[in-house]
């Protein structure tokens, strides 16, 4: 029980380590820790927000396959658009 504990105790202090070193590294340099590329461009993004945005907007499956995306892209894209801009913005895209 005790070693349970003590390789849990050693786990929550390497994580919390790791974090500290991540925010430090981006506070050093911004542009390290991305995250994970978008799968899309800028000019992917505006034909899907014009889609979403018109009068009677397709579904999003008719949309991810008309764009070579995953729904779940799409999806994501319609919730939150400005977190999806802030993602090309940071990679350069």
């Amino acid at each position: 029980m005790a070693a349970t504990a003590q390789a849990q105790a050693q786990a929550e202090a390497s994580k919390s380590a790791q974090r500290a070193g991540i925010d430090h590294k981006r506070r050093a340099q911004p542009s390290a820790y991305l995250g994970r590329k978008p799968s899309y461009d800028r000019a992917t993004f505006d034909r899907i927000r014009l889609a979403l945005d018109s009068a009677s907007p397709p579904n999003l499956s008719v949309i991810a396959k008309a764009e070579g995306l995953s729904k779940q892209t799409v999806f994501r894209l319609k919730q939150d658009p400005q977190a999806a801009l802030a993602a090309l913005d940071a990679w350069g895209l």
